[in-house]
């Protein structure tokens, strides 16, 4: 183990939106790593927006996105600021700083950090030897180090498990270069839409293709997906560096987060003796267990929940019936449409988002019910 810091040369990219009281938490948690040491230039924040260009919702109080950069710069002051003007989302922010640490800075891993994660004091060095120890190894894709605060386990004798949610992780170059193809189509809809009113059923209807699925549509299980499907390992620690303290946000509410147990997470403050065992076997099976219960669940439970959210979901970019046609015009407009020309224009030739949009903004409409005045 080393004993003196030893420099990380990996980017670091964090993302960041309206919490700075958490991204305060996270910075200072980095600033105070040890065993390592880290310069400003090598951190970057990837700041959200507060309006979304599509919608012109405003989903960010401009005051506290403010204020995160402002945090961001007083302990980082070299750092560097990556701030959005426009409401990206959760998934289009990722995208972004993915790209500028494997497309810009041309890095072969990088570690990422959303603004609720606090870290222990060895958490970088503890992804710093996990690098070492993993990166021989060409199957694998993320690795993180904060733990299964559920599992027992022996801080001097950490195991490797499998990992869940995407916490202050690492990335290779190599996995995210194979899976954009396979994650295309998902990025294509999220760029589509405001991430938050996100069509839930067009993102799942996605899988129908793939060997593997799930009915969640965030960006997070997208990327698992693909892990599994395309043979690349996530791995975690089973012991806890770093505790989640996100308590409000996008993923959870505090009484959520105080019943999944989040509240009393607690972190180990050294590294151990001895590093996991990362042995090819070891690996393989994490990524053929996670493989297995993805494609199982595509071939048995998939079909029938699939089915079930069409009862009470919808694809608007689907193409629209005349059906549809019809009932949008008797919503918004109290009529049908003038002539037959109308249908043989627009039937199976646009999506009832499109049609539906045209009508929300056309005078009529407007004059009508008032729609976006």
């Amino acid at each position: 183990m080393p004993t003196s810091s030893s420099p990380v040369d990996a980017p670091i990219i964090i993302f960041s939106f309206t919490r700075p009281d958490y991204l305060r938490k996270l910075c200072e948690s980095m600033k105070a790593q040890q065993g390592v040491s880290i310069s400003d230039e090598q951190v970057h924040l990837l700041q959200d927006g507060s309006r979304s260009r599509r919608s012109g919702i405003v989903y960010g109080e401009p005051e506290l996105i403010e204020a995160s950069i402002a945090t961001f710069r007083e302990i980082f002051p070299r750092g560097h600021v990556h701030a959005s003007p426009e409401n990206l989302g959760i998934a289009l922010n990722l995208h972004r700083g993915e790209k500028l640490a494997f497309d810009t800075l041309k890095a072969e891993v990088a570690y990422f950090f959303e603004e609720d994660l606090e870290l222990g004091p060895c958490y970088l060095a503890m992804l710093e030897q996990l690098r070492r120890l993993l990166m021989p190894h060409k199957d694998i894709g993320y690795f993180a180090a904060y733990g299964d605060h559920l599992r027992a386990s022996d801080p001097q004798a950490p195991k490797l498990v499998p990992m869940e949610h995407h916490w202050g992780f690492a990335l290779t170059r190599r996995c995210w270069r194979a899976m954009q193809p396979w994650l295309k189509p998902f990025h294509e809809v999220y760029a589509q839409v405001d991430y938050q009113a996100r069509p839930h059923l067009r993102i799942v209807e996605l899988y129908d293709a793939k060997a593997v699925s799930s009915t969640a549509s965030s960006q997070d299980v997208a990327k698992t997906m693909a892990c599994a499907d395309l043979g690349f390992a996530r791995i975690n620690t089973d012991v806890c560096y770093a505790r989640y303290i996100g308590a409000q946000g996008e993923s959870f509410k505090p009484a959520n987060f105080e019943k999944l147990g989040f509240g009393s997470m607690a972190y180990v403050g050294s590294l151990p003796a001895t590093l996991p065992a990362a042995t090819p076997d070891i690996i393989a099976e994490i990524i053929a267990t996670k493989r297995a219960a993805c494609a199982a669940h595509r071939q048995t439970a998939y079909p029938a929940q699939l089915e079930e959210m069409r009862r009470h979901l919808f694809n608007p970019d689907r193409p629209v019936t005349r059906e549809e046609i019809d009932w949008l015009w008797r919503l918004v407009m109290d009529r049908l449409p003038n002539d037959e020309a109308y249908y043989t224009q627009n039937v199976g030739q646009r999506t009832l988002r499109q049609i539906r949009r045209s009508l929300l903004r056309s005078k009529e409409a407007q004059g009508k019910g008032f729609y976006l005045a």
